[in-house]
């Protein structure tokens, strides 16, 4: 009897204090909502990050090959003459 009468007085006071500091919970759709708002604002930075990252990984693989090239071109000329 006593610890379920703490514990209902225990229940209230976080409520009350919860609810003093502003805080309030959300319902599933809030979260949802929230949880949406925050990606879609974080969306522009990840594109740009993968963006970047995907040209410099082409750039590298162009001047790789490029490089591959001039060699094969400089042996080839090499047994030619």
């Amino acid at each position: 009897m006593k610890k379920t009468f703490f514990g209902i007085i225990a229940g209230a006071a976080l409520t009350l204090s919860m609810a003093s500091c502003g805080e309030k919970l959300l319902t599933q759709e809030e979260f949802d909502a929230e949880v949406t708002k925050k990606v879609e604002a974080g969306r522009p930075a990840v594109e740009s990050e993968m963006n970047a990252k995907c040209d410099a990984d082409f750039e590298t693989r162009v001047q790789e090959r490029v490089n591959q090239l001039d060699q094969e071109n400089a042996a080839a000329q090499g047994q030619v003459q």
